[in-house]
């Protein structure tokens, strides 16, 4: 799957299920964020142009942050998350005069991996996340320097082993989403952890906003580790490139792989939800935006998520979300 940048311009129409058209108007539709929502929207939006060709979309995935400073900026009407839009970056929006409408769009699972040729690590705990990934690992290059912090509280002792580490930055929802589902799990003892501080991930790592470049880094080095998107993850394994690593809530815990079905019952520990925000103003104003969102939102739009790897919503959310849509409802739900 392509991040990125892509430019779904018009192609050889017909009429498409779930969509209405934008009554023939030409206009062009500008869509940033989340490189982790990225396929769902660019599958949506190259259907799309089969229902109405007169509409240009762009699509972007430099990252959930800076999809909302250019959403914020008004230079995108749509933007793309991997986890809700921060109390500063509403604001940033409310004093620029732009509100939104949140969709939630499917449940992804953060899925921790490393080399398909690293047979020294099956699971790891969220302890054992903290102590190879949070800031007190600062400086950690061998699996092994994690040793002394597992062994404080009786925890998984690790090889001897060059530790690389590939996720992303702190431009990406992922980013954002691992340090509040896993570190921040840790530092509020939530796992039996008291004491501990680091609710940030390390910066010392190799990141990057591309989940390729990260799937492409852990796949060249054996005993490598970072975290990407179920979709990208599930993707590189069916390939023979990464393994995908069982994850424990607690020590000594039912080691959970991450599949449809564990991410869809919340039984992998680091599941979230994906987000859509469109612009009140450019939904109301432009009916190209509101056509689109439509199509996205619709039965037939609605398939891209379970096609690109993602879990969908139940039933009763999808209604939720659909009649948020409808009634144009601003804010976060």
């Amino acid at each position: 799957m392509l991040v990125g940048h892509a430019l779904i311009a018009a192609a050889c129409g017909g009429s498409g299920d779930g969509a209405a058209t934008a009554s023939g108007d030409e206009g062009s539709i500008a869509v940033s964020g989340s490189s982790t929502v990225f396929p769902i929207v660019q599958l949506q939006a190259e259907r799309f142009i089969e229902v109405d060709p007169t509409v240009a979309i762009s699509v972007r995935g430099p990252g959930s942050g800076d999809g909302a400073r250019q959403f914020c900026a008004g230079e995108v009407q749509i933007t793309n998350a991997s986890r809700q839009l921060k109390d500063e970056e509403i604001a940033i929006c409310d004093d620029a005069g732009i509100s939104f409408i949140e969709l939630k769009r499917g449940i992804d699972g953060i899925s921790v991996v490393t080399s398909a040729d690293n047979d020294a690590i099956e699971c790891l705990s969220f302890n054992d996340l903290y102590a190879l990934l949070s800031e007190d690992a600062i400086g950690f290059s061998n699996w092994s320097d994690a040793n002394a912090l597992t062994g404080e509280w009786g925890g998984q002792q690790f090889p001897d082993a060059q530790l690389d580490v590939f996720a992303p930055g702190e431009e990406s929802g992922t980013f954002d989403s691992f340090n509040e589902v896993v570190l921040e799990a840790v530092v509020k003892g939530k796992t039996g952890l008291e004491g501990r501080d680091s609710e940030i991930a390390r910066p010392d790592y190799t990141a990057s906003p591309d989940d390729n470049v990260i799937i492409e880094g852990i796949t060249a080095s054996q005993y490598s580790l970072g975290w990407v998107g179920f979709a990208f993850a599930k993707e590189a394994e069916a390939s023979g490139k990464i393994k995908l690593l069982e994850i424990s809530k607690d020590d000594g815990g039912d080691c959970v792989s991450p599949t449809e079905e564990t991410i869809a019952s919340a039984d992998f520990p680091i599941s979230r939800f994906l987000y859509t925000y469109v612009s009140v103003e450019a939904a109301e104003s432009q009916p190209a935006v509101a056509a689109f969102v439509d199509y996205m939102m619709s039965d037939a739009g609605l398939t891209a998520v379970e096609e690109v790897g993602y879990v969908s919503l139940p039933a009763d959310e999808i209604a939720a979300v659909k009649a948020n849509w409808e009634s144009r409802t601003p804010g976060k739900q």
